[in-house]
């Protein structure tokens, strides 16, 4: 057993590995699904490196991760089983808000992978920012899944002016609030939300 306890290490075993199987860095990036420039910087052990995306590195290399504690079980170990309406209204009241910009995009992500919109209930969150863009991503879910979105979302008001949802807990310039609106889908826009689509979904 090896101990990855480094970025450096996770870096050195994968750089390794890779060699070890004859790949070239581009054909290792194909196969996981990433850029060269990502699995250059992954074997640099550079410090912020994506997880998602070194776990599809690890995948493709036959390599795996193992912890001294056991696997959690239910709903917090696996995102298609999680109350997001629960999850929402706890992070929101807590004013947790960086988390939940997290959760945003850990949502719509599973939903997509789900085949459905998972809130299918409204959140009780008392803050109208947060429930417009809980609606929009609930939209923007089903209507790339080809479903009706949630009877709940149509309850929900647009907001009266355009709101990030980054902004509730740092500061986003200008040129950086051009691109994120361009970029947001229509159905965050339409309810005054604006949050880049890549932001969103991974699925």
């Amino acid at each position: 057993m090896t101990s990855i306890d480094t970025p450096a290490a996770a870096g050195a075993i994968i750089r390794a590995r890779r060699q070890e199987r004859g790949l070239s860095q581009q054909s290792l990036a194909e196969a996981s699904g990433v850029s060269r420039k990502f699995i250059v910087g992954l074997e640099a052990g550079h410090e912020r490196a994506e997880l998602g995306k070194t776990m599809a590195v690890f995948r493709t290399l036959g390599l795996s991760l193992t912890a001294a504690d056991p696997m959690p079980r239910g709903s917090d170990y696996d995102p298609a089983r999680r109350d997001y309406a629960e999850t929402f209204t706890q992070l929101i009241g807590s004013r947790d808000f960086e988390f939940a910009i997290k959760m945003l995009a850990d949502y719509a992500t599973a939903s997509l992978k789900a085949g459905r919109p998972l809130l299918q209930r409204s959140p009780r969150i008392k803050e109208p920012h947060w429930s417009a863009a809980l609606a929009g991503i609930t939209n923007y879910t089903a209507h790339r899944l080809g479903q009706p979105a949630p009877p709940w979302t149509r309850r929900v008001k647009a907001l009266n002016e355009a709101w990030m949802p980054g902004e509730s807990y740092r500061s986003i310039r200008e040129p950086m609030k051009k691109l994120t609106v361009s970029e947001t889908p229509a159905e965050l826009a339409a309810m005054n939300v604006f949050i880049r689509e890549r932001s969103l979904a991974t699925a």
